[in-house]
């Protein structure tokens, strides 16, 4: 799913003077929505007090969508390049923990 998530937001950074605001929101949203299920799926076996990261960043996109898409097109294309790394960077980690799980 990530790997659609990364495909999705590489296409709105091609064509991003043309996104409108709420398009912009969708994808903050489908963004929050897979870190959130990232958060219960692969993380929900790991203790709280190890997952401070995820759940702050979390709660920080939540309570700042708003601002986060009327941001003008380069800043929003920085924020839209950072979530672009995490998401891969997740992707990698949780294949990586699922290729382990069926060595052992």
């Amino acid at each position: 799913m990530a790997t659609t998530l990364v495909t999705e937001i590489q296409r709105a950074q091609a064509r991003l003077r043309f996104l409108s605001r709420a398009d912009r929101g969708a994808l903050i949203v489908r963004i929050l929505r897979e870190l959130q299920t990232h958060r219960h799926e692969v993380l929900g076996h790991v203790p709280a007090d190890r997952c401070v990261w995820i759940d702050r960043l979390i709660a920080s996109v939540s309570s700042t969508i708003a601002e986060i898409t009327g941001m003008p097109d380069a800043e929003f294309n920085r924020v839209l390049n950072e979530f672009e790394k995490l998401m891969a960077t997740l992707q990698d980690v949780s294949h990586a923990e699922t290729q382990l799980k069926t060595i052992h």
